[in-house]
C-alpha cells in the first residue's frame, strides 16, 4: 500500500506544482511550476527527490496535513509558523512525521509562498509530461478539504548523506527589491527619457496571482500594441495606456503588447515572494 496524506484544511491556496510544463507553447499551453523555483528546488533536494518530484506550493496561509503513514516531510521558502503535534517543526530541516500525526502551519509571515515537499514526492496525475495544475488541462486547480494524496517511494532514509543546509531567502519587509531584467524585443522603441523612467521604483499592485504581477504606477508611453507574438514567464509588457505587466509561470504563450523586459530567471524568484505593496527596481542589463 502506498503512503499517503490527507488535506485536513487546505489554506489560501495550495496547490501541487513540480518543475514546470515544457514543449506545449504552440499549442497555448503555459509553463506553469512551481512559482519560486530555487524553493522548490531546495525542498527536493533536502529530501534526496527526483529533481522534478511534485510537491505542495502555498500561498499567503498554508495547510493542515494528517500524515496515514510514517513520511518525511520538510518547508521552503516564505517564512510561517509551523509545527507537528505541537512540536516546532525548523524550516528548512527534514523532519519525520509519524503515521497520524498533523503539520499545523500558520499565516505567512514573511513572504508569499512556501513549498511542502515529503519524501518520494507527491503521486499525482500526469498531464503533458508534468503533475503541475492548471485549469482548463487538469481537473483542480487548486487542494481542496479532505483531500488523500498518495506519495512516491522515498529514498531520503538510505541515501541522507548529501547533508545539504538550508540557506533561507526570506525578502525584508519595507524594502525595494531589485530585479534584473534584459532589453526585450520592443525595448528599443522606447524614447531615451521612457528607458530613463524605468529605473525609478515601482509598486506591487492588487493584480497579482499565478499568470502576472501588475504593477502600480502608470508608465506613459507613445508604443502600439504590436502583433500578436510569444511570451515566456518573466516577460514584461507595457500597454497603450501605462500598465506594466510581468508574466509569470501561469502565463498565455502569446501576447499583443509589446515586450519591453525579460526578467532574469532568478529575479522570477524574487517577485514569486512579493505581494501588494512591495517595492521593486528594474536594473536593466
Amino acid at each position: 500500500m502506498s503512503k499517503s496524506i490527507q488535506i485536513l484544511d487546505k489554506g489560501f491556496f495550495t496547490t501541487v506544482q513540480d518543475g514546470g510544463r515544457y514543449g506545449y507553447a504552440a499549442i497555448g499551453v503555459p509553463e506553469s511550476g512551481a512559482m519560486d523555483r530555487l524553493a522548490y528546488t531546495q525542498a527536493n533536494r533536502l529530501l534526496n527527490n527526483h529533481p522534478n518530484a511534485a510537491i505542495l506550493e502555498c500561498t499567503l496561509v498554508g495547510p493542515k496535513i494528517r500524515f496515514n503513514h510514517p513520511t518525511y516531510v520538510v518547508i521552503t521558502g516564505a517564512h510561517m509558523d509551523v509545527t507537528l503535534d505541537g512540536t516546532p517543526v525548523k524550516i528548512g530541516v527534514p523532519t519525520l512525521a509519524k503515521a497520524s500525526q498533523i503539520l499545523y502551519t500558520s499565516k505567512i509571515s514573511r513572504g508569499t509562498r512556501c513549498y511542502i515537499a515529503f519524501g518520494g514526492g507527491l503521486e499525482t496525475a500526469t498531464v503533458l509530461n508534468s503533475k503541475s495544475w492548471y485549469t482548463p488541462i487538469t481537473p483542480d486547480n487548486q487542494i481542496r478539504n479532505g483531500a488523500t494524496l498518495s506519495l512516491g517511494i522515498s529514498t531520503y532514509g538510505d541515501r541522507k548523506g548529501a547533508h545539504i543546509k538550508y540557506k533561507s531567502a526570506y525578502l525584508s519587509a519595507g524594502r525595494v527589491h531589485t530585479i534584473q531584467a534584459f532589453r526585450g524585443p520592443e525595448y528599443r522603441l522606447l524614447t531615451h527619457s521612457e528607458q530613463q523612467l524605468l529605473a525609478v521604483p515601482f509598486t506591487i499592485s492588487k493584480l497579482w496571482n499565478r499568470m502576472a504581477v501588475q504593477l502600480q504606477e502608470p508608465f506613459d508611453n507613445k508604443l502600439k500594441s504590436i502583433a500578436t507574438s510569444p511570451v515566456i514567464p518573466g516577460t514584461v509588457q507595457l500597454t497603450p495606456s501605462g500598465k506594466i505587466i510581468i508574466l509569470m509561470r501561469d502565463c498565455q504563450t502569446t501576447g499583443g503588447y509589446p515586450r519591453i523586459l525579460q526578467i532574469a530567471q532568478s529575479s522570477i524568484n524574487i517577485l514569486a515572494q512579493m505581494q501588494q505593496g512591495d517595492g521593486i527596481l528594474l536594473s536593466v542589463t
